[in-house]
């Protein structure tokens, strides 16, 4: 009684001292009689959010609290349902770094919004064929006759030729090389850490290396001035080092370990300088266009130059398409984008969505088989004077904590599992909790706290008290085809997944078993 008078006279002096400023203005100025009911206001509205945060901290405290007795009460349950979630949020943050890792693949360029390879589309019998091949003109027409376009090179592809056998005077490398001419390093972000991107390819003797090739064949990367020789297919030549660039980042769709300037191809190849429209070329051409430039309006332009050189091309065409897009969107069919490897990424999205749905399923199942047992917590907390929504905080209290439990384990599961997993996808995956990572695997999480929770919170938390303290909870038929109906999909699906992989794998112990009809080692 005495905290509660004394909380009474307490409320009684603030609403006297908010209601009646003036008291204090009999003997002072107005400025300082205003500055005085700020004061007070601020006291008030810092007491109301004290207290509101006290409230909130005791309510969390009591929920954990109850959650941690129902961990004890249901241990079984507990440890199922943490061993479901855990292997089910492990695979699917092992299947989300496979997927973060192929979106972004040569995303790394820092002009990746404005990077675009030209594609040529072929009018055939068949019907229209999509190549990536160019002539080896075409980057300098570009520049010089397109306005939108701000640069423009030409390159062989990373795969063009078998190994090259680097050498100086000692040692002898493998390494995949490429042709590419001067503007090469300006537009694509392999950084230089030694010489001028716009520089080391301007000279077709000209030879930039990366810093494991430089390391293996000086054991340094201090080399620009050096010569090296190269030598492909009885072809040799001595070049000078002008450059050394850091090692091709692992998301990137070509790799490849020194770079020559093109000019030195078209001296070996003996090509001429004169442009011939009417044949294609096996070259790669990439561009960069200026700011705020509408790709389909260039596109239409593009269409038409092939025919307006030759006066009769009208079966081959020119377009561009993002130079990022070119590891997921690479298969077209009858000159239309038709998929490539963003098939294998939705696919496996769809993996892990239905292997989370199978987890929270199963917590949805263990956690409302103990109906009975709940339903007498749920009918003393409500004739006590507990709300419908205290108990469904509860239970979504309860869900969260366990899949932040979870959570914890799946990221020590994950970092095990990881060299196997890299081992089989044949990727450098590694688990960094930076913002972005961080950001997704907490939201996950709190997702999957929500969908396990959902069901068992609204369904316990609508028992009715009479009905549970005579003991006479029953199970209505549409709760029951609810349960009924959760069981099937979940073993549906588990069903659907072992077929799966039964099948992949007869495919695979296929492919590697059957003979294919000659020998490949000859």
């Amino acid at each position: 009684m005495k905290g509660a008078s004394g909380s009474f006279f307490f409320m009684i002096v603030l609403v006297r001292y908010f209601s009646e400023p003036d008291i204090s203005s009999r003997h002072t100025s107005n400025g300082w009689t205003q500055l005085q009911i700020k004061h007070g206001t601020c006291i008030g509205l810092r007491f109301c959010f004290n207290r509101l945060l006290n409230q909130n901290c005791f309510m969390l405290y009591h929920n954990l609290l109850l959650v941690y007795r129902s961990f004890q009460r249901f241990r079984n349950t507990f440890f199922i349902n943490l061993i479901g979630l855990s292997s089910g949020l492990a695979c699917t943050i092992l299947i989300y770094l496979w997927i973060s890792d192929e979106i972004n693949f040569d995303k790394f360029h820092k002009n990746d919004h404005r990077l675009f390879q030209v594609m040529e589309n072929e009018q055939t019998t068949t019907g229209i064929k999509t190549n990536t091949g160019t002539p080896d003109f075409l980057a300098k027409t570009l520049k010089d006759e397109m306005p939108e376009i701000e640069m423009a090179d030409v390159a062989t592809p990373a795969d063009f030729f078998p190994p090259f056998t680097l050498s100086d005077s000692k040692k002898h490398v493998k390494g995949m090389g490429k042709f590419a001419g001067e503007n090469f390093f300006s537009i694509f972000s392999y950084n230089l850490f030694r010489g001028n991107d716009q520089q080391v390819l301007k000279d077709k003797n000209a030879v930039v290396l990366s810093e494991r090739l430089a390391n293996s064949l000086f054991g340094s990367t201090d080399v620009v001035g050096k010569t090296v020789e190269w030598e492909m297919m009885d072809i040799k030549r001595e070049v000078l080092i002008t450059g050394v660039y850091h090692n091709v980042p692992v998301n990137s769709s070509e790799q490849f370990d020194f770079v020559l300037s093109f000019e030195s191809f078209k001296d070996i190849m003996r090509m001429s300088n004169d442009a011939n429209w009417n044949q294609s070329g096996p070259f790669d051409t990439y561009v960069v266009l200026k700011d705020a430039i509408n790709v389909r309006q260039l596109n239409t332009k593009l269409a038409d130059l092939i025919s307006i050189k030759t006066n009769n091309a009208q079966h081959r065409s020119l377009f561009v398409r993002p130079y990022s897009d070119k590891y997921l969107y690479a298969d077209y069919e009858n000159g239309v984008q038709s998929g490539g490897r963003i098939d294998y990424v939705l696919l496996f999205s769809t993996l892990a969505i239905l292997i989370l749905v199978i987890a929270c399923i199963n917590f949805m199942n263990l956690f409302t088989a103990k109906v009975s047992r709940r339903a007498k917590d749920v009918g003393i907390k409500k004739v006590i004077g507990a709300k419908r929504s205290s108990l469904v905080i509860q239970y979504f209290t309860e869900s969260m904590v366990m899949a932040f439990i979870s959570l914890f384990i799946a990221i020590i599961i994950v970092n095990l599992a990881l060299p196997q997993f890299n081992e089989i996808s044949g990727k450098q995956l590694e688990l960094h909790f930076n913002i972005q990572v961080l950001a997704s695997i907490v939201g996950l999480t709190l997702l999957t706290g929500l969908i396990a929770g959902v069901y068992p919170a609204f369904y316990l938390s609508a028992f009715d008290i009479a009905a549970v303290l005579k003991g006479q909870v029953t199970t209505s038929l549409r709760d029951a085809w609810v349960r009924k109906g959760l069981v099937v999909v979940q073993f549906s699906i588990t069903i659907i997944l072992i077929v799966t992989v039964l099948v992949v794998h007869k495919q695979i112990e296929f492919l590697q078993t059957q003979s294919i009809g000659y020998n490949k080692e000859n």
